[in-house]
């Protein structure tokens, strides 16, 4: 580009000279000659370096055409590694929104497997609270029933018995004791344990004393141990009936270590049903022991100790008496006696067992004719209307 501006402007130039010298001589027109060969010269390589020019710039439009075609290609690859970036960015964020949809529904199978648990543990405390009262209810419902329904039984058993329909009080009581007899109502319980009782007492006044005996062993033996009241009252009576039947087969000594039994288990309850059967066993051992002619025990002490009322003293009174009796006269003690309880009733006492005593006593007639006398002052008095 630089040799050819150098032409153009020596081209200017010799054209402005030719201008202004009209007339030349010939060394000047060997030099225009000389000239014009160079100017010849320099259109050939004037025409040359055109040639080269516009092959250059064939060679240039080659090369940008190359170059634009590089450069859309290299667009179009940077395109495609765009949208292959996009792509695996996608597929990452896709695969990352999957792992963390893996995580948290893996999360959440937790803790809804947790939530389930629980709940079911909820579920299985209030099944089992439900089938609790449920079964509650149903076992009260039962219970009520069966208690219904041994009351009216038991209250035909005693019907029988006070009609003196002993066998069939009897296959009531059986039935009752074979029926409820492993039951945890304490009603039913206490009924089942009256049952019992009731049946021995049936015996015996069927004249069956042996068979009484060992009903009332059987109870005394299984619930001697119970902390229910009317139990322990029961207990307590069939031993002292129990004592009272072996009195009555002569085995006194058996029937005093029955009462001793009673006197020493008994002596500090406070229920008044207990302290009753308390009384009424220091009352019958110490016949006993007046019937036998043993030494009189000091359980006089006891029963003053207790606060009883005077018909029990009385009775205790007219023992001693009868006791001081074998061997001197009590007159006056006797006329005391009548003074002190004058006002004193008392029918439950049974003389029987005193007036079999002096009947068969071997004392002289005296004696026996006297402590009669005694007896027979004593049974007017207390059973007087």
């Amino acid at each position: 580009m630089k040799i050819l501006f150098f032409l153009l402007i020596t081209a200017f130039f010799a054209t402005i000279g030719f201008a202004e010298v009209p007339q030349q001589s010939d060394e000047t027109n060997k030099k225009i000659e000389k000239i014009e060969e160079k100017l010849d010269t320099t259109k050939e390589e004037l025409t040359k370096y055109t040639q080269i020019t516009e092959d250059t710039k064939e060679r240039v439009g080659d090369i940008s055409s190359s170059v634009d075609r590089f450069t859309t290609a290299l667009s179009i690859f940077g395109t495609l590694v765009t949208i292959v970036l996009i792509f695996v960015a996608w597929s990452s964020r896709n695969s990352a929104i999957q792992e963390a949809r893996i995580t948290s529904q893996d999360e959440a199978q937790k803790l809804l497997d947790k939530w389930v648990k629980e709940k079911e543990k909820v579920f299985a405390e209030k099944e089992k609270h439900f089938e609790k009262i449920m079964n509650d209810k149903i076992k009260l419902f039962e219970d009520n029933v069966d208690v219904k329904t041994i009351q009216i039984m038991f209250e035909n058993a005693v019907a029988y018995g006070m009609n003196k329909q002993y066998n069939e009080a009897l296959k009531i009581y059986d039935e009752i004791i074979r029926s409820y007899a492993k039951s945890q109502n304490e009603t039913i319980s206490v009924k089942v344990v009256m049952s019992i009782y009731n049946k021995g007492f049936a015996l015996g006044k069927m004249d069956k004393p042996d068979e009484a005996i060992k009903i009332y062993d059987e109870l005394i033996s299984t619930y001697t141990d119970s902390t229910i009241n009317e139990i322990i009252e029961s207990v307590a009576i069939a031993k002292i009936n129990k004592g009272v039947t072996l009195g009555q087969l002569d085995k006194s000594d058996e029937a005093i270590k029955i009462y001793a039994d009673i006197i020493a288990t008994y002596k500090d309850s406070k229920i008044k049903r207990i302290r009753e059967v308390l009384i009424l066993a220091i009352q019958n051992k110490l016949e006993i022991e007046v019937i036998l002619d043993k030494p009189i025990s000091d359980d006089k002490i006891l029963l003053e100790k207790l606060n009883q009322i005077s018909e029990d003293m009385a009775i205790i009174d007219m023992l001693l008496l009868l006791q001081n009796a074998k061997t001197s006269l009590q007159d006056s003690e006797v006329q005391s006696w009548l003074e002190k309880y004058q006002d004193v009733k008392y029918s439950g006492w049974g003389f029987d067992e005193l007036e079999k005593w002096i009947t068969n006593a071997t004392d002289s007639d005296e004696v026996k004719q006297r402590i009669q006398s005694y007896i027979e002052t004593f049974k007017t008095h207390l059973n007087r209307a």
